[in-house]
């Protein structure tokens, strides 16, 4: 896994570095794009080498938020939930219902600007977002980067399953190239 350890201690040089981002606008959002294969083995790396890297380079306060948790709390604790959601006498398509809301009500941008909020009062946090897996087939990290991305002040880690070349990005290898994103990809 030296090839993730590369890629953790770029990313962290890159984001704990605000000169390089301020004159060229860039917003302090970075990817460290990884194989689907090795997700388990990156997830462990998190407390083991990631945090401690962080630590290293400066980043007194780091969280880890699991997109995977958000929207099971969302999901699980919606007034459709015990309704609408879990009848099987309902005739529509769930994962379609379930993923308008999502999107519509912005959620996964909103717990990231109020993650930012909470962590902007302490010196020098990081933000490491992981279990992008599970936003599909509810939502995308490019459309969610793209209503956040001017909003952002801290920075943000961003463990991507997938491959990238330049700035493009394919989620978890199955989507066609989407070269719509702005941060940079390690």
């Amino acid at each position: 896994m030296q090839l993730y350890e590369q890629k953790f201690e770029e990313a962290l040089a890159y984001l704990s570095r605000p000169d390089i981002l301020n004159p060229t606008g860039d917003r302090p959002i970075c990817y460290v794009n990884y194989d689907v294969e090795d997700a388990m083995e990156v997830y462990r790396m998190i407390p083991l080498h990631l945090i401690p890297k962080a630590k290293f380079h400066g980043f007194a306060d780091v969280k880890v938020l699991s997109i995977g948790k958000m929207l099971q709390d969302y999901i699980h604790n919606h007034e459709y939930y015990d309704e609408v959601w879990v009848d099987e006498e309902n005739e529509f398509d769930l994962y379609e219902s379930i993923r308008q809301e999502i999107q519509d009500n912005s959620v996964i941008a909103r717990a990231i600007l109020a993650v930012q909020q909470e962590m902007m009062t302490t010196a020098h946090p990081l933000l490491i977002l992981k279990d992008l897996e599970l936003l599909h087939p509810y939502d995308k990290i490019g459309r969610i980067e793209q209503l956040i991305y001017n909003k952002i002040d801290l920075p943000i880690l961003i463990l991507y399953p997938g491959n990238a070349q330049g700035i493009a990005r394919t989620f978890l290898n199955i989507y066609p190239m989407d070269g719509s994103y702005r941060s940079k990809n390690f």
